[in-house]
C-alpha cells in the first residue's frame, strides 16, 4: 500500500492462502475517481432572516410556560388545567386492549397530547371521579393496529391542578436570564437570540441546498465496500440512539416487523448519498487548494479544550497528538473555508 501509494478507503477482506509460510490476499476498496462538472455555476441565493413580533411573543410565552407552577385544587377540571389520570382501553367485548393502560398519566387539558376527543372528556371531572366513553382512533394514527379502531375508555381523575403563569415583569426576567433588564431590553435580547438562531438555520439550509445541487453535478463510481460500511455505520447510529432511550434494539425490530439486514438494505441509498457528498467535497477542497494552517488548527483545538474541564486537558492533548483529533479539526476548518468561498 505504501510503496504503490494506494489510497485505501475500506477495511480489507482477508483470505488466508496458506499457513506455512503465511500467505494471504487482502482485497480493499480504493479511492475512486471523482468528476464534478461546472460546480462554479452553482448559485444559492442568500436569505436574510427576519424576526417578527409573533416570533418574540412565542419565545416569551414558552418561557412563561416553563416557569408556570401548578397548585392542586378541589374543583372540576377545565381547559388549561394539569390533571393526572388513570385510564385503560377496552374492545367492544369488554376485553382490555394492550398498550392502552396508564396510571397517574399527566395531561394538560387542551394541549392535544392524547388522541382527539380524549382530553375534552376530562373536562368537568373532579378528583376521584370516574367516567367511561368511546372514541375512534384517527385513520392516520401512528400505530397501524389502532387506525380507525373504536375503543371504550375507563378513566379516573387522580389529581386536578390549576396553573399559575408568571407575569412578564422585571422579577420574572431576572429569574429567567439572571440579568436586571427592563421589559423592552428583554424583548430586544430575545430578538437578538432569535435572529442569531435563524441566521445559523439559514446558513445550514443554504449549505444543504448547495450540496443537493453539487450531487447533481457529481459523477463517481462508489466501491461496494464503502456503501456497506456506511450503511452499517448508519445502523449503528440508530442502535445507539435507541439504547440511549432505554429501549432494546430487538424489541424495536419486533415492533417495526423488520430485521437488521432489511434495515441495512433500506439505508443503502442514504449511505451512498453520504459518501458521494463526502467525495465531492473532498474533490472541491483539492481543486480549490484549500487547507487549514497549523495555527488555525491549534486555535480551534484551544476552543474545543475550553469547553471541557481542566482535568480533561491531558486526554485531549494525547488525542490531538495522535493525529485523529487534528485531522478532524483540519477537515472541519477546510470545509468551512470551502463553503465560505463557494457561497460568497
Amino acid at each position: 500500500v505504501i510503496k504503490e501509494k494506494i489510497q485505501v478507503v475500506s477495511r480489507p477482506k482477508i483470505k488466508i492462502e496458506k499457513d506455512e509460510p503465511l500467505t494471504y490476499t487482502a482485497t480493499v476498496a480504493v479511492l475512486p475517481n471523482v468528476e464534478v462538472k461546472d460546480y462554479k455555476s452553482i448559485k444559492i441565493p442568500k436569505e436574510e432572516p427576519k424576526v417578527t413580533d409573533k416570533d418574540i411573543k412565542a419565545v416569551i410565552e414558552d418561557l412563561k410556560k416553563y416557569a408556570t407552577t401548578n397548585k392542586e385544587v378541589d374543583r372540576p377540571a377545565k381547559k388549561g388545567d394539569r390533571v393526572e389520570v388513570d385510564f385503560e382501553g377496552f374492545d367492544k367485548n369488554g376485553k382490555p386492549i394492550e398498550n392502552t393502560k396508564s396510571k397517574n398519566h399527566p395531561v394538560i387539558i387542551g394541549e392535544g397530547s392524547l388522541i382527539p376527543g380524549f382530553e375534552d372528556e376530562l373536562i368537568g371531572l373532579k378528583k376521584d371521579e370516574k367516567k367511561e366513553f368511546e372514541l375512534k382512533f384517527p385513520k392516520d394514527y401512528a400505530k397501524k393496529d389502532f387506525q380507525n379502531k373504536e375503543v371504550k375508555f375507563k378513566v379516573e381523575i387522580k389529581k386536578v391542578e390549576e396553573p399559575k403563569t408568571p407575569e412578564l415583569n422585571e422579577e420574572f426576567i431576572q429569574k429567567m436570564t439572571g440579568k436586571k433588564l427592563s421589559i423592552d431590553e428583554f424583548k430586544k435580547d430575545v430578538e437578538n437570540n432569535i435572529k442569531a438562531r435563524k441566521k445559523q438555520e439559514a446558513v445550514q439550509k443554504r449549505e444543504n441546498k448547495y450540496l443537493e445541487e453539487l450531487l447533481k453535478k457529481t459523477n463517481v463510481e462508489i466501491p461496494e465496500a464503502l456503501i456497506e460500511e456506511e450503511a452499517q455505520y448508519i445502523l449503528q447510529e440508530m442502535k445507539e440512539d435507541i439504547a440511549s432511550k432505554g429501549l432494546q434494539f430487538e424489541k424495536f425490530l419486533e415492533h417495526k416487523n423488520t430485521t437488521e439486514e432489511e434495515l441495512r438494505e433500506k439505508y443503502r441509498p442514504e449511505a451512498e448519498k453520504r459518501i458521494k457528498v463526502r467525495l465531492a467535497l473532498r474533490h472541491l477542497i483539492k481543486e480549490e487548494n484549500i487547507e487549514a494552517t497549523e495555527e488555525e488548527i491549534k486555535q480551534e483545538f484551544e476552543k474545543i479544550k475550553a469547553n471541557y474541564p481542566p482535568e480533561e486537558d491531558k486526554k485531549l492533548d494525547k488525542e490531538f497528538e495522535s493525529g485523529n483529533l487534528k485531522v478532524q479539526i483540519a477537515n472541519k476548518l477546510a470545509l468551512q473555508k470551502l463553503f465560505k468561498k463557494v457561497l460568497a
